[in-house]
């Protein structure tokens, strides 16, 4: 048995070593319209062939995420929309792929694996089974990167679905230490401490009308070395959340982001 294992182990190892880029997005693709079908929000719910098109995900990501060629890859097909996402750092070091479990209902579950490349050269990748985190999960979208006196620092825009109406968006903070991922990296400067995130969450039907998908609610402005998002009011009309036309700004002073306005 021992054996056979060690056999299937290296077969995915050369399979995983084997495959262009284009062919892993191709075979990424064909795993995520599988999810759209047999998943809950599709109309061929099949759990057993759900959660094992999931695992494959990960499991692939993980494989594919430890080669040089797939971190340089752009993934042109993938950035087209779907519900399966990736986010590259400006330097190309660093990269979140995420995607839709298709498992939940108006609540949307997602899972995420990390790609980045350490000091040595090397790449590296990492995801935790899927549903072993606790929560509903973000997916990514954009990576803004900012240069530190120790490294560059890099800003992950997530958003979360609650509900047809409830949603939140997300900025995290994470660096590359040498050969290991900081994934939480506290240098947002807030009024009850550092942080390594900002987060906040709306009512999905206040920002309806913003031509883009998915709705971009975190600005960053590289010359500036700063990020902005809006201020939510809750009110009677609105309990969930209504996005104004005002900005709260997080300025980068060479250590930490501090609020400025």
């Amino acid at each position: 048995m021992a054996s056979i294992a060690f056999l299937v182990a290296s077969a995915l190892s050369f399979t995983s070593r084997a495959q262009t880029p284009q062919a892993i997005e191709s075979e990424l693709i064909g795993y995520a319209e599988n999810l759209a079908k047999y998943g809950t929000y599709g109309g061929s719910y099949d759990e057993e062939k759900l959660n094992k098109n999931n695992e494959l995900i990960r499991q692939k990501l993980i494989a594919y995420g430890k080669r040089a060629d797939v971190l340089k890859y752009d993934f042109p097909k993938i950035k087209g929309g779907g519900d399966l996402y990736v986010a590259t750092s400006k330097d190309g070091r660093f990269r979140i792929y995420s995607w839709d479990l298709n498992s939940g209902g108006t609540m949307h579950d997602f899972e995420k694996v990390y790609q980045y490349q350490g000091s040595s050269g090397a790449v590296y990748s990492s995801g935790n089974k899927v549903n072993d985190e606790a929560g509903a999960g973000s997916f990514y979208t954009e990576l803004f990167q900012v240069d530190g006196a120790d490294g560059p620092i890099y800003l992950a825009t997530g958003t979360f679905i609650g509900s047809t109406s409830l949603a939140g968006q997300s900025i995290s903070a994470y660096t590359i230490e040498r050969e290991k991922l900081n994934t939480e990296a506290k240098v947002i400067r807030t009024g009850s401490g550092l942080k390594n995130s900002v987060s906040f969450g709306y009512d999905f039907f206040s920002v309806v009308d913003h031509p883009e998908r998915p709705v971009k609610l975190f600005y960053f402005d590289e010359k500036a070395r700063s990020f902005r998002f809006p201020v939510v009011i809750e009110d009677t009309k609105t309990p969930q959340g209504r996005v104004t036309d005002k900005f709260i700004t997080y300025k980068f002073d060479g250590k930490y982001f501090i609020k400025v306005s």
